[in-house]
């Protein structure tokens, strides 16, 4: 008989132990494989999520700026690339709140993503759905079930009305900041649509969006075509905030890219689009560079100041795009003057000497004097222009004779001002400041020029001080004739003139230090040559399209100019982001769901492989009177081994193909649980099995290396065997008695140890001899210290049975009937040591970790408020839609907010409760609730009070932070200006992957950019997915950004509901959505919790697999004492006392693993356990734990069925 011919006999005679082994290789290969199925799926799953998510849009410009719409229709590709169509859409965005009332209830839903949208956007949408027109609003599901609105009902839209000046600024509008639309629903979209999942950032929850027509939003928050008229001559075209950009290519034509688009966007650029205007003053002969938002921020300053040379580029030149070619085109220097300006509104002007001799509200311009026309100079009556004054002095000035009359002063007198500064509360206090008069000129000439103030509208334009638009409220009872006279005929002229740089030391802002910047020709070049020069220079700047070199040289060759152009976005902020292509790339996702899966199946994976090891050792002891027959007749131990190894291979890819099949079940399961039985671990129905060859072979792979290695280690216990032995029935070597004495020793040294260690670590421990601070990633030394003592108890408990199994068995076992039988099974126990301690250890470190695991969930919303802990002492945190401006905190700030409380029992919660508000800068959920990879969390600015009070009191608790005032390092200074942040340990660690020490890059875009540092970790706080900033650093940032949009709230606990209630009716306008801490950290914990039960479920799977790994044992041991159980048959006992004498066995193995690993796991855990937040299943881990008993039991009477069928006469012959 051939060696393939005896393999193929083997396989059949031996099926049922085959089966079994194949049985376990299906079950390696089906958990493998399902594991990398379902990594495939979710990150398959997310990508096309994305997709659907965006429908046709490719590309998007949306930033703080509203610009032309008209933009939208000036692009045109049709020049560079004639294959490809694109299709524009202008679309407004905007974040609000909806309210719904029906009968007596009121729903409301903050954060409302509100769009503007036309028939260009809609097509994008790819859906069959109505376009809204009028009056009417399309939701989606998620914000229709919120609010319980159906078709045809109406709801409330309240949105902010953008302002040109900012709200915060001195002249900004703090009152009317929102408005309030009355729509119909006339559509819902569907959660399976494109406008019910629409957004920019990816992310695989719903959002809550709410579509209305451009027309009617444009005429709302009044952005819509203004024409000219008497009182404002200027026309304004209708703005939006956002492009969608969808390419309609063919296939064989190559569409543009991001820089192609960004380069055609360009190019149409206009000042409109920046909010920015070119006054040509012909009267005094100059073209001025004014803002609508009153102040030039800083990147409009440095654009200005380049394109009018005052800060030299050596090569200046215009690149534009023909074809597939970047081509340049010099720009001269221009030969101009300049003169930036910085005005500034001084509320009351006296002489102190005589307070009777006054002036309301005047101008003041910082300049630089010059002596050359059209900015200079001024016709002195007496003295001469201001000089930098000493430290510490009175700012020097010139005034005009028309306030050296008002006051009655002169030179070298001094006068005293007040005016308003602007707070970080959206306060304005009144500053008082001396002057010295250095000056007296004529009101002629510079001095006489009412354009050196831009244009306000409201302001400049107002007929007199009564049809002022009040920036705050103004004391216009004071105004005298003389100033209302000064009005008629000058308006807006400046009467006081100072040194620029002292202008800008006392009233720049965070917008910028200049109000405007002039330029004069220095010949006689018209002033419209010189406008149209300037802003074709000031565009090329500011739009991206100007080529600058520092170098002396200018550069030979066209194509070293192209990166120079890209280098980085341009100063607008007006540029395209690949929405499509960045929500793929974060389609990759920030869990591995192929490792979590894995980890999930660990004791899945490790039982098969067990049983498989057992199963197919079980076979061979069954057959080890075969092996030394073959090796009798003169098969070498190498054949006989490659015979069995042959053997377990072709079952490994048996079972290996089988479990491919089984792996597409598993996965379909696990895909099935993430969207019902642990929801909370990803937030979305929208997943689907996506199977990939690649993903099935890998699993098959890994699955047979995994069985195969278990097959060799089967076969390599019978090494060290004879033939004779192995004829006689023998299967592996035994010890002979000072060996196992010898192992005993070792046994018990390592379980005094181990226990010694447990007990003195504990006392240490009650003692107080274990600091409380941290160790390392939150976890305090005492709780680390508690940990060792459970695994020091697991590792003795294990050891003491190891210990009571090699112990003199010399004693009779005492006792009749089935008291007998149980002890005589727990003596027989120790008659195969090895396998005993393996399988208890088995049992008891799956049951350890399973227990532990299920012991760390956490409920924040049963803990108390700590201030050294994740809820920072806080009661409830907060959003709006819209910021607020001011200090909640007080009385006068509440009211300035819009809140009207009269109610006794109210007022005193309110004046009770303590606000911490930060400032936000929106961007991605990098919160562990979020699948998709993020690459820019939203930003929180902390103001400096907050820094302090937060540091001084303890707030929050930090991991792997070295600083004993964490909070302090937000105001930690680098030198490369790299700025400080912190952060939650979960956002860093999981979502942004980063720690301590690591950079976070903030793009520019309608923001310089940085580079932020992570400074600190919070550990398990409600600042997850965002970093926090110094209001300072937040500033330089986002300059832009106003008011505070994001609080957290002390208040006692026990009124924490009835706060959140009043709060959000007295500050529904600006959509404010109050919730308690203790709530939101659950929310995040649902996640980790979600994961704890996936890993118990998948666990214990594991361990009832395990159970049957024990069964085997126990069916071997019943096997290798056939001749035993026949002998005790034969002299009486009855097959029950025998089946109890096995059962007792198993019992006994069993018992000490899940009792072992219990216990240790809760004294482990002992910390979590007494703490309040603590949140054991206790119901599950004992229903889990009894089932396994059971059905290790059960499995067990396999072995009982083979005992007490064992043929009494046959087996004792044997012998």
């Amino acid at each position: 008989m051939s060696i393939a011919q005896l393999l193929i006999d083997n396989l059949r005679h031996f099926w049922r132990t085959n089966l079994a082994v194949i049985l376990g290789v299906v079950a390696a290969t089906a958990v493998i494989g399902g594991a990398l199925i379902v990594g495939d799926s979710v990150r398959d799953s997310l990508r096309q999520m994305s997709l659907d998510r965006l429908g046709g849009v490719d590309y998007s410009l949306k930033g703080g700026r509203f610009f032309r719409e008209e933009l939208a229709g000036e692009f045109d590709l049709s020049k560079n690339w004639p294959r490809t169509e694109a299709t524009v859409a202008p679309v407004i965005t905007l974040t609000g709140s909806v309210t719904h009332k029906k009968d007596d209830s009121e729903q409301r839903a903050s954060g409302v993503v509100t769009y503007g949208v036309d028939e260009r956007f809609w097509s994008m949408m790819q859906t069959s759905s109505s376009l809204p027109t009028g009056d009417e609003v399309i939701l989606n599901r998620r914000l229709a079930d919120g609010l319980g609105a159906e078709v045809g009902d109406e709801v409330s839209l309240i949105v902010e009305i953008p302002a040109a000046i900012p709200r915060d600024s001195l002249l900004g509008d703090r009152n009317e900041n929102d408005t309030e639309l009355v729509l119909t629903v006339a559509g819902i979209a569907e959660d399976e649509t494109t406008p019910g999942r629409f957004g920019l950032n990816p992310a695989q929850q719903l959002p809550m969006n709410a579509f209305v027509s451009l027309d009617m939003l444009q005429q709302a928050i009044e952005v819509d075509h203004r024409a000219a008229t008497p009182r404002n001559a200027t026309e304004k075209p209708a703005r939006v905030n956002g492009l969608f950009v969808q390419l309609h290519e063919r296939a064989d034509s190559e569409p543009p890219g991001l820089q192609d688009l960004n380069r055609e966007l360009a190019s149409n650029v206009l000042l409109e689009d920046l909010a920015l205007r070119l006054v040509v003053n012909e009267e005094h002969g100059y073209v001025s560079l004014e803002s609508e938002q009153m102040i030039l921020d800083s990147a409009v300053a440095k654009a200005a100041r380049q394109a009018a040379g005052e800060l030299k580029l050596p090569y200046f030149a215009l690149a534009t795009l023909d074809g597939d070619e970047v081509k340049t085109t010099d720009l001269p220097d221009l030969d101009v003057l300049r003169s930036p300006v910085l005005v500034y509104l001084l509320n009351e002007l006296w002489n102190p000497d005589d307070n009777e001799q006054f002036s309301m509200y005047s101008i003041a311009a910082g300049i630089n004097f010059s002596d050359d026309p059209p900015f200079g100079p001024f016709e002195y009556i007496a003295g001469g222009p201001p000089q930098e004054a000493p430290a510490g002095s009175e700012v020097q000035v010139v005034v005009n004779d028309w306030l050296a009359e008002d006051l009655g002063i002169g030179v070298d007198d001094t006068f005293t001002t007040k005016y308003q500064e602007v707070g970080d509360r959206g306060d304005l206090p009144e500053i008082n400041q001396s002057f010295k008069v250095t000056g007296v000129i004529k009101l002629t000439g510079p001095a006489a020029d009412r354009g050196v103030s831009p244009e306000v509208e409201g302001i400049t334009d107002a007929e007199t001080f009564g049809d002022w638009r009040q920036p705050f409220p103004m004391e216009l009872d004071r105004v005298t004739s003389r100033d209302e006279d000064y009005w008629d005929e000058h308006r807006t002229t400046p009467k006081v003139f100072l040194r620029l740089a002292d202008a800008q030391r006392l009233w720049q802002s965070r917008y910028g230090d200049l109000t405007s910047f002039r330029i004069a020709p220095t010949d006689e070049t018209p002033l419209t040559d010189l406008a149209a020069d300037f802003e074709r220079r000031f565009l090329a700047l500011m739009s991206g399209r100007a080529i600058q070199y520092e170098q002396q040289a200018r550069p030979t060759g066209q194509m070293a100019l192209v990166p120079q152009m890209d280098a980085q976005a341009p100063p607008s902020g007006l540029v395209f982001q690949p929405v499509r292509e960045q929500g793929l790339a974060a389609a990759s996702g920030t869990t591995d769901f192929t490792g979590l899966f894995i980890g999930f199946s660990f004791f899945l994976i490790l039982a098969a492989m067990l049983l498989i090891g057992l199963l197919f050792r079980l076979g061979i002891e069954r057959r080890v009177s075969e092996l030394g027959l073959l090796s009798a007749v003169g098969l070498s131990p190498k054949q006989v081994r490659r015979l069995f190894l042959a053997e377990g291979a072709i079952l490994t890819l048996i079972g290996g193909f089988l479990g491919c099949l089984a792996a597409v079940g598993y996965a379909s399961l696990m895909i099935y649980g993430l969207k019902t039985w642990w929801f909370g671990a990803i937030g979305t129905k929208f997943l689907f099995l996506s199977v990939h060859p690649v993903s099935l072979i890998g699993g098959f792979v890994i699955a047979a290396i995994v069985a195969m290695l278990a097959v060799w280690w089967a076969l390599r216990q019978t090494r060290g065997v004879s033939t004779r032995e192995l004829l006689a029935g023998t299967s592996e070597p035994s010890l002979d008695a000072l060996q196992k004495q010898q192992r005993g020793r070792r046994s018990g040294m390592t379980a005094a140890v181990s226990w010694g260690l447990a007990v003195l670590l504990l006392g240490a421990t009650l003692a107080g001899l274990i600091p409380q601070s941290e160790a390392f990633s939150g976890f305090n030394w005492r709780v680390v210290t508690f940990f060792v003592v459970g695994v020091a108890a697991l590792v003795g408990s294990l050891a003491s049975l190891a210990w009571w199994l090699d112990a003199d068995r010399a004693a009779a076992v005492r006792g009749h009937g089935v008291t007998g039988m149980i002890r005589l099974g727990l003596r027989n126990a120790a008659r195969h040591r090895g396998r005993s301690v393996l399988t208890a250890s088995l049992i008891a470190s799956a049951t350890f970790v399973i227990v532990a695991v299920a012991a760390g969930r956490r409920n924040p919303a049963v803990e108390q408020p700590v201030n050294a802990s994740g809820n920072g002492g806080f009661t409830l945190v907060a959003e709006t839609s819209t910021p607020i401006l001011y200090d909640l905190n007080t009385t006068e700030g509440r009211a300035q907010a819009g809140m009207d409380i009269a109610d006794g029992s109210e007022n005193q919660l309110v004046e009770s409760m303590r606000v911490m508000p930060f400032r936000v800068k929106p961007g991605e959920n990098a919160s562990c609730l979020n699948l998709y990879q993020t690459q820019l969390p939203t930003i929180l600015g902390v103001p400096e009070d907050v820094i302090q009070t937060m540091s001084d009191e303890g707030r929050f608790k930090f991991a792997d932070t070295p600083s004993e005032h964490p909070w302090e390092l937000l105001k930690k200074q680098h030198a490369d200006n790299r700025i400080p942040v912190l952060g939650d340990m979960n956002t860093l660690l999981y979502s942004l992957h980063k720690g301590i020490g690591d950079l976070v890059h903030v793009p520019p875009g309608d923001n310089p950019g940085g580079t932020l540092q992570i400074e600190g970790m919070f550990d398990g706080s409600v600042f997850q997915g965002v970093l926090l900033m110094s209001e300072a650093n937040f500033f330089k940032l986002f300059p832009d950004q106003t008011g505070f949009q994001y609080f957290l709230i002390e208040s006692d606990p026990a009124q924490s509901g009835d706060l959140s209630t009043l709060l959000e009716t007295q500050l529904s306008d600006a959509g404010f959505d109050a919730e308690r801490v203790s709530d939101r950290l659950a929310d995040f914990l649902a996640v980790q919790n979600t994961y704890l039960s996936t890993f118990q479920t998948l666990g214990g799977l594991g361990l009832l697999l395990g159970t049957l790994g024990l069964a085997t044992v126990m069916l071997r041991n019943v096997l290798e004492r056939r001749g035993e159980l026949a002998l005790l048959r034969a002299v009486g006992f009855r097959a029950g006392h025998v089946a109890w004498l096995v059962l007792c066995e198993n019992a006994f193995v069993m018992l000490w693993g899940l009792a072992a690993g219990a216990l240790a796991a809760l004294l482990a855990m002992l910390p979590h356990l007494l703490s309040t937040g603590a949140d054991v299943p206790w119901g599950g881990l004992q229903v889990m734990l009894l089932g396994v008993f059971l059905v290790g039991m059960l499995a067990a009477l396999l072995a009982v069925r083979e005992a007490v069928r064992t043929p009494i006469l046959a087996t004792l012959r044997s012998e």
